[in-house]
């Protein structure tokens, strides 16, 4: 499994992109990655938001997240931001 996450938009509009092994993911990523599929996707109020887009290749395809910054989770946010 490859997970990669890309964070777009904000005041800046500049983009951050990072990805990571799935063996090489911790039990709290691990852990935050599954909640994703049950977030609520609708957008955050205001303008210059964050979004992250999540991609996940496995054995069953590639699914893609888009998920607003309130409703993201810092430890994910990591593998794009460092």
């Amino acid at each position: 499994m490859k997970v990669t996450v890309e964070r777009q938009g904000g005041f800046g509009g500049v983009r951050r992109r990072g990805e990571i092994d799935g063996a090489h993911l911790s039990e709290e990523q691990r852990a935050a990655l599954k909640q994703l599929h049950a977030t609520d996707p609708a957008a955050d109020p205001g303008a210059d938001r964050f979004i992250y887009k999540v991609e996940i290749e496995d054995e069953a395809g590639t699914r893609v997240l888009r998920i607003p910054e309130s409703r993201f989770p810092p430890v994910l946010a990591k593998i794009a931001t460092g």
